[in-house]
């Protein structure tokens, strides 16, 4: 800790959020809940129709196991144990957390939780996948025990845990409690070794109840342009279909033996090569798409073909989901935030009903999205070229800081170079970050002259990769370690996984830290100055909310300060970093997510001097 001022404008938040302190998960009081649900669609608090059958937990002050039947209107005295404390031990804290809050508790307003399956999560780096962080496998992992049984068995077979015996659920509610108190004692006795993994601990869970909120508001479709975009792709699609029946005589293209022959036998396309590996001529995609058409009609096919393939899967994946939110549920989009899904730590999000996660919507589709109440609109406020500058950071890169200060614009530079348009070139633009190296003559001689302008990001890559290629592990800045065990030199002097090595550290710190440092304070500042903001996204490098239209200037204000002075005091209070860059943040309001309004009224603000001069 460093000791610095907080800025005066959190004053009014909880002390763990003014007063960051790690340290209080090694000496404060605390409580160890599990929930028993019943079991619609995974337990989900959002879904109304689920309840809770049990409770158990452990409190810290008085040494007292607990244990309740009964709904969540019964939960009074949980409740009251909850809010004496110093904060809350669960894993997977999320689902307890919206679990409480249908209880009568305000997660919204904040609290402090310490989650096991995140702890564990952090310790493990890139080395664990999502079903090795389940409770029974981490205590299998640490000696602590399992908990597969007949209750276990029972649940994961369907039958309803209120059908389950009292007897027997308060004995499996119960046992989940001491399993996760034990590996929280266990992952402290790690933390001392490794005191900086707590940093991101802290982080990571203070980001848990913003979750929670978010998930409970989900995000709102405009029927009104959804459903004639649907229309429109429909018959676009439908005339497709007709037209490839004309010209290929009807053939199923979605029949690779059928396909390949039209291609090769009657089309006469030129075979690349590529073989299935069961022997037969290729039709994937990738293949497909590198044919080169010599005649009209090859030329005709390959149009059609692809259009189909693109409003196939426009239709699928987003189209008709987005027409049946639309008609069957009021437009509400829900969806669930992945806190412990990805390799490199940012979050990761899962569609519920529909199937439509919100983190990597297409651009075009944003737009679709408006405000849920008359008089509201959608905000966001978007790190400024972050990955690109936190890279210049880690690379202490006078030539990319002298680029940002100037407000050079690199994709701009990249389109000239590579005689492209500057949305084309936006693809290639930061590419040599994550170790891409490959593409056309022109590609490949702009990755070599960005290495060459920005040798000090490049150095620092290079050094990552000679470590890990020596000790297997990489140890970040900020505390992080990341691990590639099987990485070794080949023949032609090339590391292996040298792009993830590249790609780690850059996409970890600027989305898994810095955004979510962001996120939190934006939150808990709007309710606690009681601004009409709502947050319902994260998506990588920003923050999207529900504003009102009187309180546009506040957000603005907001974001300025969370994306710039909170994280910058923040990173130096938690993790002891002085970030010798300049962070931004571009902010735009509009009627519709990102839409033309948004995008004409976008303020960008950077950090002055005096935040990351040294």
């Amino acid at each position: 800790m460093t000791g610095q001022a907080a800025p005066p404008e959190l004053s009014c938040l909880p002390s763990y959020l003014s007063n960051p302190q790690p340290c209080i998960y090694k000496s404060g009081t605390y409580v160890v809940l599990d929930f028993e649900t019943t079991t619609y669609g995974k337990g989900l608090p959002i879904y109304e129709q689920n309840s809770v059958v049990c409770a158990s937990w452990f409190v810290s002050a008085t040494g007292q196991h607990k244990f309740l039947r009964g709904s969540e209107f019964e939960m009074a005295e949980l409740v009251e144990d909850v809010r004496a404390a110093d904060f809350l031990v669960a894993h997977n804290a999320k689902f307890e957390l919206g679990w409480l809050g249908r209880c009568g508790y305000p997660v919204e307003d904040g609290i402090l939780v310490y989650d096991t399956m995140i702890a564990e999560y952090v310790i493990g780096g890139n080395r664990w996948k999502f079903a090795d962080l389940a409770l029974g496998r981490c205590g299998e992992r640490h000696g602590l025990g399992s908990k597969v049984d007949i209750v276990s068995m029972m649940i994961k077979g369907g039958v309803s845990t209120t059908d389950i015996p009292a007897s027997l659920l308060e004995e499996y509610c119960s046992r989940d409690v001491q399993l996760c108190r034990l590996l929280y004692v266990r992952q402290l006795g790690i933390f001392e070794v490794w005191p900086k993994l707590l940093n991101l601990v802290y982080t990571r869970c203070l980001l848990t109840p913003v979750l929670v909120d978010m998930e409970g508001r989900g995000l709102k479709l405009d029927a009104a342009k959804v459903l004639p975009l649907c229309e429109a792709a429909e018959k676009e699609y439908s005339d497709n279909v007709i037209q490839m029946n004309t010209i290929t005589g009807g053939i199923n293209v979605n029949s690779g033996k059928q396909l390949a022959e039209y291609l090769y036998d009657v089309l006469e396309f030129k075979h690349t090569g590529k073989l299935t590996p069961g022997g037969k001529r290729s039709t994937a995609e990738a293949t497909i798409s590198a044919l080169r058409p010599r005649t009209a009609k090859q030329k005709k096919f390959l149009d059609l073909y692809k259009r189909g393939r693109e409003l196939s899967n426009t239709l699928t994946k987003y189209l008709r989901k987005f027409k049946a939110c639309c008609e069957d549920s009021g437009g509400i989009l829900m969806a669930q935030f992945n806190q412990t899904a990805t390799f490199t730590h940012r979050l990761s999000s899962t569609g519920l009903e529909y199937s439509t996660q919100f983190q990597n919507l297409p651009r075009e589709y944003k737009p679709l999205f408006m405000a849920k109440d008359e008089g509201w609109q959608i905000a966001e406020a978007d790190g400024s070229q972050l990955e690109f500058r936190v890279a210049a950071h880690l690379g202490r890169d006078q030539v990319a800081l002298s680029d940002i200060v100037s407000k050079k614009d690199v994709h701009a530079a990249t389109a000239e170079y590579l005689s492209t348009t500057r949305q084309e070139a936006k693809a290639h633009t930061f590419k040599p970050l994550y170790g891409g190296t490959r593409g056309t003559k022109e590609q490949v001689a702009y990755y070599e002259y960005f290495n060459d302008r920005y040798s000090g990001i490049v150095a620092a890559q290079n050094e990552w990769k000679n470590h890990v290629l020596e000790h297997k592990v990489l140890d970040t800045e900020w505390g992080m370690r990341f691990y590639w065990p099987t990485t070794e030199m080949q023949a032609s002097g090339y590391i292996t996984n040298s792009t993830s090595i590249c790609n780690y550290p850059v996409q970890s710190f600027a989305t898994a830290e810095i955004i979510p440092i962001a996120v939190v304070y934006l939150h808990y500042l709007s309710r606690y100055r009681n601004v009409a903001i709502h947050m319902v996204n994260t998506v990588h490098d920003s923050a999207v909310a529900e504003v009102h239209k009187d309180a546009g200037a506040e957000f603005v204000s907001l974001s300025k300060l969370c994306f710039i002075d909170v994280v910058y005091w923040y990173l130096e209070e938690v993790y002891g970093i002085k970030m010798t860059v300049p962070l931004g943040v571009g902010v735009g309001i509009g009627t519709h997510w990102g839409d033309s309004e948004a995008k004409d009224s976008e303020i960008k603000i950077d950090a002055t001097k005096e935040y990351y001069e040294q």
